[in-house]
């Protein structure tokens, strides 16, 4: 499970005297994985009211070495840097919690030279995707309700966005892929930084499963290191996210057609921003 992963990275990778930030700290759970290890000071971050709830859970085991921030990362300094930032701060569409920015930051004031974010190394997939028959949702250009007929709205299926476009789904909503996934992209917190993610990606993908596309699934591994990787791909794990579709007009492919698609976005923290086409 997600937990199970996040537990087995941060105890495998935490050590005794480091210096902890956790990012987001919410309930507190990851601070106190990383606490088992005996590091010499966490910082526990969370601008929200959820700190109250963590910091009871710290007292109530007895937990010592954990220091609670009730703030904003961007307020937060120390006198000493830390050698591991720790966090959960993953959308659905990976970036779309601000996840670069928040980190970044912290990594260029408060982060060791040497020092690592766990996680800090993510793939993006792209892939066609049939849904179960209870989880499709028509487009307006698709509906005929008893003779009534929307097609007159057609002239908007070649400018899809994320206002219309875009649906969330519970893993067990997808019924197969039709292809292989295609990796758009990897980031690397270590060697990259936000303006090296490219704003357009094209894809061709080669359909070997017959079936109507309802659309692309965005999923994506987030690598804590070369062992242990925690992927929401909703064919092969069992995740906590929803599943982001991006809507395409439904149509039935063949074995052996191939499908040319494009995504941009402006920008990748706002999901508002993302825009998608089929090109061929």
């Amino acid at each position: 499970s997600r937990m199970d992963t996040y537990h087995k990275a941060i105890t495998k990778h935490i050590k005794k005297n480091d210096i902890v930030i956790d990012l987001g700290t919410g309930t507190g759970i990851l601070s106190f994985f990383a606490s088992q290890k005996s590091p010499k000071k966490i910082y526990a971050i969370e601008h929200g009211k959820i700190i109250e709830t963590a910091k009871k859970v710290c007292e109530h085991n007895g937990i010592k070495n954990i220091e609670f921030v009730n703030s904003n990362s961007r307020n937060f300094s120390i006198n000493e840097k830390a050698d591991y930032i720790i966090h959960e701060q993953i959308g659905a569409l990976l970036f779309d919690e601000h996840m670069l920015e928040n980190l970044s930051d912290l990594k260029q004031r408060v982060l060791k030279k040497d020092g690592k974010i766990l996680p800090g190394k993510f793939e993006v997939f792209l892939v066609p995707v049939k849904l179960k028959d209870n989880s499709k949702v028509p487009f307006l250009w698709e509906q005929n309700i008893h003779g009534v007929n929307y097609d007159c709205f057609d002239v908007h299926k070649n400018n899809i966005d994320a206002a219309y476009g875009l649906l969330k789904v519970r893993p067990e909503a997808v019924d197969y892929f039709l292809s292989e996934p295609e990796r758009i992209l990897y980031y690397d917190m270590d060697t990259m930084t936000a303006g090296d993610l490219k704003n357009n990606y094209d894809i061709k993908v080669k359909i070997n499963r017959a079936g109507i596309a309802d659309g692309f699934c965005f999923y994506f591994n987030i690598i804590f290191d070369e062992e242990i990787i925690l992927s929401t791909n909703p064919i092969t794990s069992v995740t906590h996210w929803n599943i982001p579709i991006l809507r395409t007009e439904n149509k039935f492919y063949r074995e052996g057609e191939e499908i040319k698609f494009n995504l941009c976005w402006n920008d990748p923290s706002d999901q508002d921003s993302y825009k998608w086409k089929i090109i061929n």
